[in-house]
C-alpha cells in the first residue's frame, strides 16, 4: 500500500509541476497582409499566472533578428496579468514569414514558445528602381539578357522590358547599336513616350553564331551609352526526329574515361592527362566545341572529325597556379551524337599551398 501510495502521489507531483502556470489568450497570432513601407508590426501576447506563487520571465529569445521582443520585466504575483510583446520588422523582408519567440521563466513548467506569421505586401518599385540599368534613353532591369538554351535549328526571339526615363519619344535606331552579326534588336512598340513602359525584341541566331555552349555577347544600344549590356545563351545541337534505323547508323561518342581524379598536388603544379574520343557509330562523328568551366584549362586535339571506328587523344593541361583547396572542374564535350550530344569529363582533387 505504502509503494502504491507513494507512486501515485509521485504521479501527481509531475503532473501538477508539469502544468503551466501561465495561460496565454493565444500562442500563435497571424498578422495577415502587412505592408513593407508601413513598418513594424506589434502583437502583444497576454497571459494571466494561474498559479499559487509569482512567476518571472527571465528571457524571450526571437528565431531571428527582424523580431524584437518585449515583456513584462517584474514578478508576475499569483492571479495577475503580463504581456509578451512581438515586434516584426518588415523591411527588405517581401513574402510570407514565421517566426518564434522561446520564452523562459522561473517556472520551467511556463516556459513555452509564441509564434507570429503573415505576409508582408512588397514596397511599389519607382520606375528608376525597377529599371536600374542605364542604356542611352532606355533603363532595363538587368544588364545581362537570358535567351536561355536553344538549338541550332533557327533564330529565336525573346522580349524584355524597358523604361523610357527620357522626357522625349524614344526609338532605336541600328546605326547607333553596337551589335554582332548573329544578333538583332528592335522596340516592339516601335517607339516609346517619355516615361513610358515597353519591350525591346531580341532575334539571335545561333547558326550565324556558330559556337556551342555557354556564350556571351556584348552589345549597346545606343552611342551615348556607356554600359555594355550582355546576350548570354547556352547553344545545343539541333536533331530532326529519328527513326531506330537512322539512330542506329548515326554517329556515337564514346569517352575513355569520364573522370580525372588527380589526388593531392602543390600549388604552381601543371597537370597534364588524356582522354580517348571514339567514334563508334557508323557515320562520322562530328565535334563541334570542346569547352572548360575555367580558364586554368587548356586542351588540344588534332582533328574534330573522327571517322567510324576511329579514336582521337583529347590532352588536357591544368594549371594549378591560383588553385587552392578542393578543386572540381569540367570540361564538355558538343559533337553531332544524336543520343548525347553533350558529355562532360570531370577534373577533381585538392590543390595544396606551396611551403
Amino acid at each position: 500500500m505504502r509503494a502504491i501510495f507513494s507512486t501515485l502521489t509521485l504521479v501527481f507531483f509531475i503532473t501538477a509541476y508539469g502544468q503551466s502556470k501561465l495561460v496565454f489568450e493565444k500562442t500563435d497570432h497571424n498578422f495577415g497582409d502587412i505592408r513593407e513601407e508601413s513598418g513594424p508590426a506589434e502583437y502583444m501576447f497576454k497571459f494571466v499566472n494561474t498559479g499559487d506563487e509569482s512567476i518571472k520571465i527571465t528571457s524571450v529569445k526571437a528565431s531571428c533578428g527582424c523580431t524584437t521582443p518585449g515583456w513584462t520585466k517584474e514578478e508576475v504575483m499569483p492571479g495577475d496579468s503580463g504581456y509578451v510583446k512581438a515586434k516584426y520588422n518588415p523591411r527588405n523582408r517581401p513574402g510570407r514569414f514565421r517566426k518564434s519567440l522561446r520564452l523562459t521563466t522561473t517556472d520551467p513548467s511556463s516556459n513555452k514558445t509564441l509564434y507570429i506569421s503573415g505576409f508582408v505586401k512588397p514596397k511599389p518599385k519607382t520606375p528608376e528602381q525597377e529599371f536600374p540599368v542605364l542604356a542611352g534613353d532606355l533603363r532595363l532591369k538587368y544588364r545581362g539578357m537570358n535567351i536561355g538554351k536553344i538549338t541550332t535549328e533557327k533564330p529565336v526571339e525573346k522580349t524584355f522590358d524597358v523604361y523610357n526615363y527620357s522626357d522625349t519619344v524614344t526609338m532605336l535606331n541600328p546605326d547607333e547599336m553596337t551589335l554582332p552579326d548573329h544578333i538583332k534588336v528592335e522596340l516592339v512598340q516601335e517607339f516609346l513616350n517619355p516615361r513610358e513602359v515597353g519591350q525591346i525584341k531580341i532575334t539571335y541566331d545561333p547558326i550565324k553564331k556558330a559556337d556551342y555552349g555557354f556564350v556571351s555577347d556584348n552589345i549597346q544600344l545606343s552611342s551615348n551609352s556607356e554600359e555594355n549590356l550582355s546576350v548570354i545563351a547556352v547553344i545545343e545541337e539541333y536533331f530532326p526526329e529519328m527513326t531506330a534505323d537512322e539512330l542506329d547508323n548515326a554517329p556515337k561518342l564514346e569517352v575513355s574515361d569520364r573522370s580525372y581524379d588527380f589526388g593531392k598536388v602543390t600549388a604552381g603544379v601543371v597537370l597534364e592527362t588524356e582522354f580517348e574520343l571514339t567514334n563508334t557509330g557508323k557515320e562520322k562523328l562530328e565535334l563541334r566545341a570542346v569547352k572548360s568551366n575555367c580558364g586554368c584549362i587548356t586542351y588540344d586535339i588534332k582533328k574534330k572529325g573522327i571517322k567510324k571506328g576511329k579514336s582521337q587523344t583529347l590532352k588536357v593541361s591544368f594549371d594549378t597556379s591560383e588553385m587552392r583547396g578542393n578543386q572540381y572542374k569540367s570540361i564538355t564535350i558538343y559533337s553531332n551524337d544524336p543520343v548525347a550530344p553533350t558529355q562532360i569529363i570531370t577534373i577533381k582533387g585538392k590543390v595544396e599551398k606551396a611551403d
